[in-house]
């Protein structure tokens, strides 16, 4: 049956999705350039490009639909499971029953009880110590059976599919790291548990209604009054749910002295029947049915809040190749310092002889292919062209601080991205002048390297970035012709 992948696709099974791919990947990396391009351009949130990478290549590999096989399987599994349950705690009761009409009422107890008991203790024991000892979630629950069953499903009914490892992996991977093991897995445990009671109790009411049975207490080492002691404490919580419970002195009295038999044989017996059937359900069912209902609000709640651990190694290098794919963005931009500002860095006035009509072209990190200077900077006062390291930005600024041109013209190559370096440069260097603007040199234009973007791409990608860094009235150019005729006018009106 084709099962769509967007049907399957919940934050669970998405979180399951990149546990998966990861075990997959331990025998060596598949290859995700197209996933990680496609998810780069989807997403901005890490998780959220994490989990698109993961699910676009399960995809591929037919991950999802493996999963709906599991899905469908696992129903029929935990059927299996019931009818195997029921049928081991009806084979125990009714090997008691069936021994004569004359039963032990402790053995009978102790046999619907006893498993149940024992279980659900290592249950309990598990949500304590499974923070200090991950692998003692449910190794041995029935819920851990059934994702081990699972694991050797057959694909196709022929063998098992070779993606039922990595998946079983994932799933054990994303319940241990989620700490919903104890919940996932109980519950699975829990609802077949309560299951087999339902049943149980059924065997156990049809045997009584429909055949006469008397329940003993016959011991070779405990006297009387021990199970009157255990008739009262155990029937006491099953009484205050209306389940009859039998007189203990009376009815062992009835067990040792005839005279006391006589006064009430068959009252004791429909006593002690209801007290077993009141222990079974009050000591059975319900608590089974109470840890389900809260393993299945634990696991809703906290099933939508499944978050990766980005700290992971293997995570952080999906993340690294992620940012090593975006453009330089500044985390934490200089102060803003508006373009054509008059005051110099640190508050003071500007030089008195400041040149109001000279021109400055500054080449900031060109390609090595770039002409230099170009032609239009012949008449220009100050003409520079660095690489960007510290002591030449030093050097041009204090050029730029002792001139103080009217227009400043700053050359940046239009297919670089731009930076914070840029950014802080850009802000200085406007701070020394009157005006500035950006002549982004395009492949193709005269004097830069040939290239094939085409050349309204980045120089709009510049003026987006200008807008997002507060820059919005620095002009940019692409044409050099148009950013000597800007600067030629700035020098020449006067202030």
């Amino acid at each position: 049956m084709h099962v769509s992948s967007s049907a399957l696709r919940t934050p669970l099974t998405e979180v399951w999705m990149v546990h998966a791919v990861r075990a997959l990947e331990q025998t060596g990396p598949l290859d995700d350039t197209q996933a990680m391009a496609e998810a780069f351009a989807r997403h901005t949130h890490p998780q959220a490009r994490l989990r698109e990478r993961a699910w676009l290549l399960g995809q591929r590999l037919g991950l999802p639909a493996q999963m709906a096989r599991w899905r469908d399987a696992a129903w029929w599994l935990g059927a299996a499971l019931a009818v195997v349950v029921v049928l081991m705690a009806n084979g125990m009761v009714f090997a008691i029953l069936a021994q004569g009409r004359s039963i032990h009422a402790g053995s009978a107890l102790v046999a619907a009880l006893g498993v149940h008991l024992v279980t659900l203790g290592v249950w309990l024991a598990t949500l304590v110590l499974a923070p200090r000892w991950p692998g003692a979630w449910g190794r041995w629950s029935l819920g851990a059976l059934l994702l081990r069953v699972l694991a050797w499903w057959p694909a196709d009914r022929t063998a098992p599919s070779p993606l039922s490892a990595p998946l079983a992996t994932g799933a054990r991977q994303m319940l241990r790291q989620a700490r919903l093991a104890p919940w996932g897995l109980g519950l699975v445990s829990h609802l077949v548990w309560a299951a087999s009671f339902v049943w149980v109790l059924l065997g156990l009411l049809g045997a009584f209604a429909f055949r006469e049975y008397r329940l003993t207490w016959e011991s070779t080492i405990f006297d009387p009054a021990f199970f009157q002691t255990l008739v009262q404490a155990s029937g006491w919580l099953p009484a205050q749910l209306g389940f009859a419970v039998p007189d203990g002195a009376v009815c062992m009295a009835g067990q040792m002295a005839p005279a006391a038999l006589a006064a009430g044989p068959d009252a004791c017996a429909r006593a002690a029947a209801w007290w077993l059937l009141g222990c079974v359900a009050v000591y059975g069912l319900l608590p089974r049915l109470l840890c389900a209902a809260w393993c299945a609000g634990v696991w809703q709640r906290r099933k939508n809040r499944l978050a990766l651990d980005t700290a992971d190694p293997y995570l952080r290098q999906l993340l690294a190749r992620w940012d090593a794919m975006a453009p330089a963005y500044i985390t934490d931009p200089e102060p803003l310092a508006l373009p054509g500002a008059t005051s110099a860095p640190g508050g003071s006035a500007p030089d008195a002889s400041a040149h109001r009509s000279a021109i400055a072209w500054i080449g900031f990190e060109l390609p090595q292919a770039q002409a230099w200077p170009p032609p239009q900077a012949a008449s220009a006062a100050l003409v520079e062209r660095i690489a960007g390291t510290q002591d030449e930005r030093s050097r041009v600024l204090a050029a730029l601080a002792r001139l103080h041109p009217g227009a400043l013209v700053l050359v940046c190559n239009a297919a670089a991205t731009p930076d914070r370096g840029t950014e802080r440069f850009l802000r200085e260097a406007c701070s020394h002048a009157g005006q500035c603007a950006l002549w982004l040199v395009l492949p193709g234009s005269p004097g830069a390297p040939s290239g094939s973007a085409p050349p309204s791409a980045p120089a709009q990608r510049w003026r987006d970035w200008l807008n997002a860094r507060g820059l919005p009235a620095v002009p940019t150019f692409t044409d050099a012709a148009q950013a000597q005729s800007w600067a030629e006018q700035v020098s020449t009106t006067p202030p």
